[in-house]
This record gives C-alpha cells, structure tokens and sequence, in this order.
C-alpha cells in the first residue's frame, strides 16, 4: 500500500522538477540566464553613478566622503526643483543606503532624516518609504500611526512608479501561471494514474487473434507514443494522455481536461513573449521614457529616444518625451519643434500643446502662448493645470484682465491641490513658474499594453498562442490535430460504453447503480458492490468474504493515498477523491506560497538599489501560509475513506 503512494509522489515530485527544468539541459524563465540582457537592466554600481550632480562632482573631486548636513540638501532639493526633475532617483538611493547603514549603527535620528530627504527627493520611488518606516519603528516600536502610513505610500508608490510596478505585476502574473500550471500538471497525474489501468485493461480483454481487434489495440499502443513523436514537453504530454483517457475519465473531472488544455495554451505562451517583450527594444524604450518623465536622465537616455523618434517618426509620445527633455534644459527651439511634430502626428495630444505653451512663454511669446493653452482646454477641458498655466500667461500681459481671475479661480477648483502647491512657490524659473505634463503612469502601462498586444489586436494574439504555445515539431499542425483528437474523442467516447472504476471496490466496470436522479451528486459503484453492500444480499460466504476484503484493501489504500500526499501537496486530496475545481484551487494557492518564497527578492532583476530581506513580510507570509496549512491539515486528519464498508 504504501509503496504505490511513494511511487506516486515521487512521479509528481520529479514531473515538477522537470517542468521546473532541474532535470533537463534547458533553463526555464527567469531562472535562463537569457532573461534579461545586461542592456535592459542596470546593476547597482550604474544607478548609484552620481558625478553629473553638480554638488556631489565637486565633493568626488576634493575626494570627500558623500556624506550631506541638512544645508546641503536642501540646496539638492531647490536644484531638483529648478531643473524640473520630480525624482533624483539615484541620489535617493544613495541616502537610502546610508539611512540604513545609520539605523544598523544605531543612529536612529540621522537614519530618519537620511530616508526623510531621501523619499523627499523622490517622492514616486519606493524604497525611501519603507527605509522611513524601519527606522521609525526601529526608534519607536509602538506608535504605528507614524510607521504605518508610510508602509501604505511605500505600496502606493510601488504602483505609481512605472518600472517598481512593471516588476511587481510580472511578478504576481510569473507566480499566479505557474502555481496555475503545476496545479494542472497533478491534476493530469492523478487521471493518468486512476484510468490509465482502464485503458490497458480495455486492451487486455480485447486481445484475441482477429486481425481487426489486433490492429484496433495495436493502434491503441501506438497512440501512447505520439508525445515522443512531436516531442512534447511533459505538460503537453501529460495534457494528451489526459485527453487519450475521455471516455474513461468521469463527466466532472472532463471539463477540467479541457480547461487544462486552454490553459496550456495560453499561460505559456504568455508568459515567454511577456519575458521577451520587456527583454526587447520597445520595452525598454518605455523605461527610458519614464526616466524621462520622472527622473535624472542622462545623455544616454537623450540618445536612445532620438534613435528610438528617428525609426520611428510616427510616435508622438517619443516626441513629447524629447520636447520635454529639451524644455527643462532650457533648449527651447529644440523643444518647440519636438512639440510641433509630436502634435502633427497626434492631433488630439492636449498635454502637447499645454507644453508647447510653456515654450512659447519662456521665450516670450504670450499671444501663442495662451492660444496653446487655450486649444488644449478645448481638447481636456477638466484638468486644472491647464488653467493654471493659462492663468500664468495672462499674467504676463502688461494690462490687468478679470481673464487671469477666472483662469486661477477654474484650476482651483480643478485641482485645488496642485494649485496650492504651485501658487506657494516664489520663482521666476520656467521649470517651477508653469506646470509641465508628463506621461502618467497609466499612459505608459497603455503603451506598454498596446506595444506588447501589437497592431493586430487581441484576438491575433489569442489565436496566435494556438500556433506557437505547443512545443512541438510540428507548430502549425500540433494546435489543430489536438482539437481534433479532443472533438474525435468526445464524440468515440458517446458511441461506445467504457469501463469505468468502482469507487468502492476499485473494479473495472460498465454497469453502475446508487445514483438516483434525486441523488446525482452520489458515486456510482459496480453492480456486484450495490448487490452486497447496498442490497445486502446474502450470496456465497467466499464470495462475500473476497468481495470484502478486495473493497476495503482498496479503501484503505486509496484513502491513505490522498491523506498522505496531501500533507505534502495540499488539495492533493480532493483531486484524488473527484472533486477537481476545489482541488486544483487548494493546490494553486500552495504553490503560490511556495513560489512566494522561492522568489522572494522578485521574478525580475531589480535596479538600484536591492530590497532587504524584510523579517516583518517574511513573518507576515509565513503566518499567513502556516494558518493556510493548518486550517487544511485539519481538515485533512478528519477525512475519513469515502465508503464504509460494512462487516
């Protein structure tokens, strides 16, 4: 008894291991060592690369150590304001680091300051909000109202932050598709154990000298091999195994076969063009836009942009990108005709011409600037900043004009925030006087989106997956000969009886009694079971007796079977029992804890500087998968064989 559960989890355990690729020469994502280019990914020592900042290359040349009082920031902070940067993204995580090495120390008010200018400096990334919050609770351990809002912004900015929430949503989608993958794969296990004794029954009983019946189970034999044939991954082959047993397989356990085919599928395929899309030009393009956008860029990312603008000259976002570039480095012809052919190829681009507007009113030129405002009112009429731009061009006019009221008194009431914050900065400083657009976040998820689905649209892609997410010799040929073999299956599998297993006494079978049309919920068992242990007839004492023992020999071991492995695999055991959807969902979320765990740090190499192993989220994941664990180890122990059988 005991033997058989072992070999089987030792077949689940190494089918896992060779999905995973521990078993083969073949390196799976992320763990391929191809995943991602050093191109596409800076390491720590190239985002902590701070000589373009003006204070710090002075204090690099005097050979000082980089080490800031509050005056010093302060300045960094005003420099950051008058070049229009929203985050000194590598200058934060230098403090960072220093606020954390100062919290080791024990220097707890310095560690706060540090982390406090750190998140002030960059207010869309994300480590300084969780630096803040170790070293508050570090210094004051119970007043969470103080660390706790800031672990909530250190979330929020992870969202906000363009490449912080590409690296958690892969992550999330990495983990989900293959917890959902490696529940599937057990779950085809467990059909490929229960009925595949069917199937070689079938042929057994069959075997007579008759060249038809011959041939029939010869092609039987066969048809076991095709997987070798197209060279399928185990997936794949378990997948056809599964279809290959339909008419052997219950009614609620088929539709899950078929779910398992559309997931092979698509989860797969999925997930190789996502990893090669962010590991391709047009992703990375949308990195160094949003570098751009929000932070310290550097003459490298000028240059891949007007290489990216001149390949493509019909991209208007690329064109704004480079129009602002230019406008807070003070370049404004430059900027001018960026904006200008960023609003040819896109007429409707209202932040464009707001910009463009901007422009016009550092050179001078109020009339065009208020006719730019103007027509980007008339495309958005609902953002404030608009207003407050235009509010600024009227007050340039050498005549007063109620204009300029309304205009403030509108984006006020737009956007009172934002009003605020600008209205209370006293500068003459074209990056701080008006409010220039950027890309949201969300317009580089929808560039990101519409770049990675393509031209074609959804449906091609989804169509697409059913040509290349089989791994096969055959591309074209292996999509179409499966939907066929299942459609062919289906409609065999109505036209002949096949054998089924007695859930009592573990037989092969055609004929089934115990479900009723007022019980259809009930197993059915065989004819000779019903007769003794439901009808209980009184039949032959040898008979009873070998009946007996064969269904409680087979109770037990197929109770130990799923209890057993289900301390190892939770939902293991409703698989085992014909319950597959409540299975599979205790199964997805195991391997979901576990692959939490495996990759903790995260699927996608990090930049910048790399997060700390958290002992407060460890422990959170950890209770939360031991209260998951116990709560089904619970239920496990009271699960008794699913049939009693009587004395």
């Amino acid at each position: 008894m005991k033997k058989k559960t072992i070999l089987l989890f030792l077949v689940i355990i190494l089918s896992l291991l060779y999905y995973l690729g521990f078993l083969t020469r073949k390196e799976t994502l992320p763990l391929s060592k191809e995943f991602f280019s050093t191109e596409s990914s800076s390491s720590v020592e190239q985002a902590l690369d701070l000589k373009g900042v003006g204070l710090i290359r002075s204090k690099m040349a005097e050979r000082k150590p980089l080490s800031f009082d509050k005056k010093e920031l302060d300045q960094l902070y005003q420099l950051k304001l008058d070049r229009g940067i929203r985050n000194l993204y590598t200058l934060s995580l230098l403090l960072t680091r220093q606020a954390k090495q100062a919290r080791e120390a024990g220097d707890l008010s310095r560690a706060i300051e540090l982390a406090a200018y750190a998140n002030k400096l960059s207010p869309d990334v994300p480590q300084p909000y969780f630096e803040l919050a170790r070293s508050r609770f570090k210094k004051k351990p119970f007043q969470l109202d103080e660390v706790l809002p800031e672990i909530l912004q250190g979330y929020e900015a992870k969202f906000r932050h363009y490449p912080a929430s590409l690296n958690l949503f892969y992550h999330i989608f990495y983990i989900l598709s293959n917890a959902i993958l490696m529940a599937f794969i057990i779950f085809g296990i467990v059909i490929l154990w229960k009925y595949f004794p069917l199937y070689f029954y079938d042929i057994r009983r069959n075997l007579t000298q008759e060249v038809s019946t011959l041939f029939v189970n010869g092609l039987k034999v066969f048809i076991l091999f095709i997987p070798f044939f197209l060279r399928l991954d185990i997936s794949w082959a378990i997948l056809f195994w599964s279809i290959l047993l339909w008419g052997y397989v219950p009614a609620r356990e088929r539709q899950f076969v078929v779910v398992f085919l559309i997931i092979l599928a698509y989860l797969p395929f999925f997930l190789r063009t996502s990893s090669s899309f962010l590991n391709g030009p047009a992703s990375d393009i949308i990195l160094e836009m949003n570098e751009a956008n929000y932070e310290n860029w550097d003459k490298g990312t000028e240059e891949k942009l007007k290489a990216w603008s001149l390949s493509r000259s019909d991209d208007p976002v690329a064109l704004f990108t480079l129009g602002l570039v230019e406008k807070k480095q003070g370049r404004y012809p430059q900027a001018e005709d960026f904006y200008r052919r960023a609003i040819e190829r896109d007429p409707n681009l209202s932040d464009a011409y707001s910009n463009l507007g901007n422009v016009y009113l550092a050179q001078k030129q109020i009339q065009l600037a208020i006719a730019s405002y103007q027509r980007a009112i008339e495309l958005n009429p609902n953002k404030g900043s608009y207003y407050y731009n235009l509010y600024r061009a009227y007050s340039q006019e050498t005549f007063l004009s109620g204009k300029s009221d309304r205009a403030f008194q509108k984006a006020r009431q737009l956007d009172p925030g934002l009003v605020q914050y600008y209205s209370a900065i006293d500068s003459s400083n074209m990056n701080r006087l008006v409010i220039d657009e950027v890309l949201t976040t969300q317009m580089l998820w929808s560039r990101f989106l519409d770049q990675y689905i393509g031209r074609e649209g959804l449906l091609f892609r989804l169509f697409k997956a059913w040509f290349e997410g089989i791994p096969s010799a055959l591309p074209l040929l292996a999509p179409i000969l499966f939907l066929a073999f299942l459609i062919g299956m289906s409609r065999y599998s109505r036209a002949k009886r096949f054998l089924t297993r007695c859930p009592m006494c573990g037989s092969a079978t055609h004929r089934f009694y115990l479900s009723t049309s007022e019980t259809p919920e009930q197993e059915f068992i065989c004819f000779n079971c019903y007769r003794l242990f439901v009808q209980k007839e009184k039949l032959h004492p040898k008979i009873m007796e070998k009946k007996s023992l064969q269904a409680k020999s087979f109770q037990k071991q197929d109770h130990f079977t799923g209890k057993f492995l289900s301390y190892f695999l939770v939902g293991f055991g409703d698989l085992w029992r014909g319950h597959p959807l409540k299975g599979l969902l205790l199964l997805s979320l195991f391997f979901i804890f576990i692959l939490r765990f495996v990759f903790w740090s995260g699927v996608l190499p990090e930049s910048g500087l790399q997060s700390p192993l958290s002992w407060g989220g460890l422990f959170f994941w950890g209770s939360l998968f031991g209260l998951f664990y116990f709560l089904t180890y619970r239920r496990v122990r009271r699960q008794k064989p699913e049939f009693e059988i009587p004395k």
